[in-house]
């Protein structure tokens, strides 16, 4: 069953010399088995595969696509034809299979896309170039505008900062001239402020005298307390001396001198404070004159009352710093005043400067303003001026640029349309280029001649878009690489560049007459 069931596939080449050998040595292999002759695909089952590899990403219309799979068809037929030919005039094998006929239909559309690629690359390059040109044109017309726009608002800023400035020299007058003023009444001032301070000086100085003598009476008296002051009420017939004491402090208080008066004072409960808190400054000359014999007395010193009573001491103490303090402080009476007018006269004074300098002050700040103001108005004059001559600048070159690629507008608008073209005419350009790339590389320069010529014919004949005088290795080629070719070694004549091409871009390993 094994047996019955066993199929064998043998598939060979019959190109070269193997198949007969293989046959001659082993006859079964014709005897026991049944061949398969693969015959040459019809042009209708080429043009069906063809269809079916034909996207509509790389043909849209169904109609285009049957044209371009006649004119495959055709291509394919002509190369079985041509090696055909060749062989019966040269002698010279070339087997074309159905492989070959798909490599065609694949690198069609590899081909195509590549091509429309870089054409399209090229003309959007252009087409940026032209409108970058326009939108150069358009900017040349936007700032010629701004640019005359800028130089209204310099020349108006220019005119406001010689505005300011004449302002700023008229304020700087006046305040210079205020300051002046100002600044020779300060001196006045200060010389009268020295004055009263010399006044002022003098009478402490007067003072300075008198003060110490009372600072000492008033520390005796703020050691009194009530008990000292009860021991002197308590004599009924006092000390002499005592009673003197109490006599000059009764004319002081402006009462009687006898010891009853004397007593009745004394015993008040504020008395000391009294004494502490007596009106120094303004003693009556009457009493400075009554209490003149006591002072001058030699038994009335604090020393010898001070034997007899403590309080009594303290008191006589007290009594002669205010006879001296009265005598300064009549002499001191003149000066205070004479400072007292100076003092009130400098205040006026003061204040007079003290609302000149205000207003000099408000000039000042005004003209500080204004210089403020100017140095802000010549920066943005300054900034606009720097503006302009830039936006000039930039207007220069741009013109000078536009001027400059006038010339290749044109050519690049002329290069745009034949871009467009050759887009075009990519359908037609690219099956005669497929077709040389997979079939003509056996064939010599005149077979190739043939063979290009009829497909160009059937490419036509098909009403598909194709280039007049359409050149396989200008097509296909690029000139950089022609050009290393040459360097390289490679013969510059079209035949040696058509084979660079093949070898070049070609899908499967070539083979080629040289």
């Amino acid at each position: 069953r094994t047996r019955k069931n066993l199929h064998v596939l043998l598939c060979m080449s019959r190109v070269g010399a193997g198949l007969p050998t293989r046959i001659m040595m082993s006859p079964p292999l014709v005897n026991c088995t049944t061949i398969d002759w693969f015959q040459t695909w019809p042009a209708e089952a080429l043009e069906e595969v063809a269809i079916k590899f034909l996207t509509d990403e790389i043909v849209p219309q169904m109609d285009t696509k049957q044209r371009v799979a006649r004119v495959f068809a055709k291509i394919h037929l002509d190369a079985i034809n041509m090696s055909q030919r060749m062989l019966d005039e040269l002698r010279r094998h070339n087997y074309v299979t159905p492989t070959h006929y798909l490599e065609l239909v694949k690198g069609y559309s590899t081909v195509l896309k590549e091509k429309r690629a870089e054409l399209g690359s090229s003309k959007d390059k252009l087409a940026n170039g032209l409108a970058k040109l326009e939108d150069g044109r358009e900017q040349v017309e936007t700032l010629s505008v701004e640019l005359e726009e800028k130089k209204v608002i310099v020349a108006q800023a220019q005119k406001d900062c010689e505005e300011l400035l004449v302002e700023i020299v008229s304020e700087r007058r006046v305040a210079d001239e205020q300051r002046k003023t100002v600044e020779a009444e300060g001196e006045k001032i200060a010389r009268d402020e020295a004055e009263c301070k010399a006044i002022a000086a003098d009478a402490q100085a007067d003072l300075d005298v008198a003060l110490p003598a009372l600072e000492s009476a008033m520390a005796e008296v703020d050691k009194l307390e009530k008990g000292d002051i009860s021991e002197v009420k308590a004599y009924t017939k006092p000390h002499q001396l005592v009673e003197k004491v109490l006599a000059a402090v009764m004319i002081l208080f402006g009462k009687a001198t006898d010891w009853p008066t004397a007593k009745k004072k004394i015993s008040e409960s504020d008395f000391l404070n009294q004494v502490k808190g007596y009106d120094k400054d303004h003693v009556p000359d009457s009493k400075i004159n009554k209490i003149r014999k006591y002072v001058n007395d030699s038994a009335f010193q604090p020393s010898e009352v001070l034997k007899v009573s403590k309080a009594a001491a303290a008191l006589c103490t007290w009594v002669h710093a205010i006879f001296i303090y009265a005598n300064v402080a009549k002499d001191v009476a003149p000066k205070r005043a004479r400072l007292r007018d100076a003092e009130k006269t400098l205040a006026q004074k003061q204040e007079a400067l003290r609302n000149a300098q205000a207003q000099l002050k408000e000039v000042q700040d005004k003209l500080d303003d204004l210089e403020v103001r100017h140095k802000a108005s010549v920066d943005q004059k300054n900034a606009l001026r720097e503006e302009a001559e830039l936006l000039e600048d930039k207007l220069s070159r741009a013109e000078k640029l536009i001027s400059g690629l006038a010339g290749e507008y044109t050519r690049w608008q002329a290069s745009i349309g034949a871009f467009d073209v050759s887009i075009t005419a990519l359908t037609g350009d690219v099956l005669v280029a497929c077709g040389f790339l997979t079939y003509t590389g056996p064939f010599d320069t005149v077979y190739r001649e043939v063979i290009v010529a009829g497909w160009l014919n059937a490419v036509k004949d098909q009403a598909l878009p194709f280039t007049d005088g359409f050149k396989f290795a200008g097509f296909m080629a690029r000139p950089t690489d022609v050009r290393q070719w040459v360097i390289q070694g490679l013969p510059a004549d079209n035949f040696s560049t058509e084979n660079g091409v093949v070898v070049t871009r070609g899908q499967r390993w070539p083979l080629m007459i040289d």
